[in-house]
């Protein structure tokens, strides 16, 4: 009989499974092991920020500080009658040695509403001749004597090649419309053109272009073709600002999300416009310089190029995060700078004597009436302010109004137990809340009633279907309690409010 020696013995089959096994187990268990270790100090680390945080302007104590400080009109003479007086003759007032200092830069496109920017070029920019005025867009013309810039045409191939700027096609394929011909001819043709897929590419070569053409102006007043600007209270706000001190303001948006300091940020919407200074203008636009003078960092629009890909969908947004890049952080001058549609601004107690400077939407109707209006309303030592601007549509002056819809932001509906059926329940359910200014019914199939402590104008609505609802409008005011609100209210004086990313928005 063999016997094999015991060092040379195998083990059972069995055995040796059991044994590969718990080895692979082990492994696998250790593998795991470590990378949750390694993901639990990674995400240890991303907590921290991987850049310091930007300062915001203002403590949160100071969100609702107001100043008072003394202004005055440099318009000459400060008001006048319109007597059916020309265009012309209402800009022989118009301060314009002020543009020696503050420059206006206007921002439209060319498949825009040209009904829009003729409003604009008869209202808030019918004081500035060619020289004075900067107009950018997506196609060079010609407009009332001023050379509209085709800012797009100044992009690097990084824009019009870039595999996240398909977008940027739509500019290519109007230019050579344009150039052939056809999209003066054929307007079907011209709707292929998707203007608001260009606007977002206007903004950074707009503010290249801006001081290219008029360098070192203290400040430059960037805005669009809906946009409104009291050009008095403007020129007064800024006279209180120092224009080396880098200035970024306008009405706040939220922005994107910066994940290396962990912030959210904001930027000046485009629709009320914004306003850059002098210092800003230089940080943006600055480049460093190597030893052998050779530049370090690309121009303005190609450093900032990978903010503007398909996704992206705005141009301001753009422009905020390229400042924020930078250090620029926004100055929120809401309700300065208001997003509110004329018809909506809210007149109560907050906003009653706050200067207003800028608006959004104006519709096409109204620029040049509000535009006349100021005119006859400016006064030498305070601003326009929200309580002047009632005066314009005069709210609450008429109770009820058929086919009206005032709603706005902040409106409510009564608690469900208080079963409001009709609009006259809906009318006594606001004369009972000793708060309420207005209200709205929404009958027929919606039934429903809202109701407002703030003073609005609102707007026409005829009745409408909505989801497969017939919806009708029936607006009111109480009227006596709005007499007595507004006399009681004496602005003496403006309630200048400082920057704040905090206030409401």
């Amino acid at each position: 009989m063999f016997f094999r020696h015991p060092d040379k013995l195998g083990s059972p089959p069995l055995l040796n499974k059991r044994l590969n096994r718990n080895i692979l187990v082990t492994a696998a268990s250790l593998f795991v092991t470590a990378i949750f270790l390694w993901n639990r100090h990674r995400l240890k680390q991303t907590s921290v920020p991987e850049l310091p945080r930007n300062q915001s302007w203002l403590e949160p104590d100071e969100v609702n500080k107001t100043y008072d400080f003394p202004t005055t009109s440099d318009f000459q003479p400060v008001s006048l009658r319109l007597d059916n007086k020309t265009a012309q003759e209402l800009c022989a007032t118009f301060p314009r040695h002020k543009l020696s200092r503050i420059q206006p830069v206007l921002k439209i496109g060319y498949s825009e509403n040209r009904d829009k920017v003729e409003s604009q070029l008869d209202s808030v920019s019918a004081c500035f001749s060619k020289d004075d005025l900067i107009i950018i867009s997506d196609s060079e013309e010609t407009l009332r004597g001023h050379t509209v810039i085709d800012v797009l045409a100044y992009l690097p191939d990084t824009y019009r090649k870039g595999p996240d700027t398909s977008k940027f096609q739509q500019y290519l394929l109007q230019k050579e419309l344009k150039e052939n011909g056809t999209l003066a001819l054929d307007k079907e043709a011209a709707k292929k053109i998707d203007g608001w897929a260009l606007d977002k590419y206007k903004f950074l070569p707009g503010i290249e272009r801006a001081w290219a053409l008029k360098p070192n102006r203290e400040f430059y007043v960037f805005y669009e073709s809906d946009t409104y600007i009291f050009w008095d209270n403007m020129f007064r706000l800024l006279d209180t600002l120092d224009p080396d001190t880098a200035l970024y303001m306008g009405s706040p948006s939220p922005g994107r999300i910066d994940g290396r300091r962990l912030q959210g940020t904001l930027f000046a919407n485009g629709g009320p416009g914004y306003v850059l200074s002098r210092g800003a203008m230089k940080k943006l636009l600055h480049r460093r310089v190597g030893v052998n003078g050779r530049y370090i960092d690309a121009p303005f629009s190609e450093r900032f190029r990978h903010l503007a890909h398909d996704d992206e969908c705005c141009g301001d947004s753009i422009l905020g995060f390229a400042a924020w890049e930078l250090g620029i952080v926004l100055q929120g001058f809401y309700p300065l700078f208001t997003p509110y549609v004329l018809t909506s601004l809210p007149f109560d107690e907050k906003h009653w004597c706050q200067p207003l400077v800028t608006m959004h939407k104006v519709a096409t109707k109204d620029m040049v009436k509000l535009w006349e209006w100021e005119f006859e309303h400016r006064k030498h030592g305070q601003p326009l302010m929200y309580s002047d601007l009632w005066q314009f549509y005069r709210p609450g002056q008429v109770s009820i109004r058929e086919n009206w819809n005032n709603e706005a932001h902040g409106s409510f509906e009564p608690p469900a137990q208080r079963r409001v059926d009709s609009p006259q329940k809906c009318q006594q359910q606001c004369h009972e809340d000793l708060e309420c200014m207005q209200w709205v019914w929404k009958g027929r199939d919606r039934n429903t009633c809202h109701l407002m402590h703030t003073i609005h104008h609102g707007e026409s609505k005829e009745a409408h279907e909505e989801d497969g609802k017939w919806i009708d409008y029936r607006s009111g005011w109480e009227t006596e309690r709005i007499d007595q609100w507004r006399s009681s209210r004496l602005c003496d004086a403006a309630d200048w409010v400082g920057p704040s990313l905090k206030r409401i928005f």
